[in-house]
């Protein structure tokens, strides 16, 4: 049984970064979805994408862009509650789940974590930045696949308009591809 549990973690997990995988960010944004619909409680979703990592790769070799993406798994996991979720969701995504987190306390983590990656430096890379996509329930979306639809679509906004920022999804009831909350200047700062 013991052998069974490592092998269960082990296939829940990204050797890389040692954050959750895909696999299992599915299986937990379900529950905390769920879970926010019963106790009529806000569940934000981040999708956060480096910005220009093919470059990582293709400049520096792939040891160097695992690196980055370690680093990058440590950043999370020392800044976000232990409430808090987040996985490797894919290549260079990542997702956060935030419970009990309404779009200003997701907006003011997404803020931090921005900030934080692009004053790190990499050793043999230097600087990368990051871009992040916001979705709330209930406010701006109603189910688990709304919910990381409106997240993409505010991360490709946020890619469109020029990288290293932060977006929300627009709510349910607006037009568009995403909005920034609160207005955010060229340089990626609040307003």
């Amino acid at each position: 049984q013991r052998n069974l549990a490592v092998a269960e973690r082990c296939a829940a997990s990204d050797a890389l970064t040692g954050l959750p995988n895909r696999r299992a960010a599915d299986e937990t944004i379900k529950r905390m979805v769920a879970h926010a619909g019963r106790t009529v409680t806000p569940l934000s979703a981040v999708l956060v994408d480096l910005d220009h990592f093919k470059q990582v790769n293709d400049l520096h070799g792939h040891e160097s862009g695992d690196k980055t993406l370690a680093m990058i798994g440590e950043i999370l996991s020392s800044t976000l509650r232990a409430s808090d979720f987040a996985a490797r969701y894919g290549g260079e995504e990542f997702l956060l789940l935030l419970p009990n987190t309404d779009r200003g306390g997701a907006v003011a983590l997404a803020e931090k974590l921005r900030r934080t990656i692009a004053q790190t430096e990499v050793r043999e890379v230097g600087t990368l930045t990051a871009s992040f996509g916001i979705a709330t329930l209930p406010d701006d979306a109603v189910d688990t696949e709304q919910l990381l639809r409106k997240a993409d679509r505010a991360l490709y906004a946020a890619k469109a308009r020029g990288r290293n920022r932060v977006e929300v999804a627009m709510p349910s009831a607006g037009p568009g591809l995403g909005g920034e909350w609160p207005p955010v200047s060229d340089d990626g700062s609040a307003e």
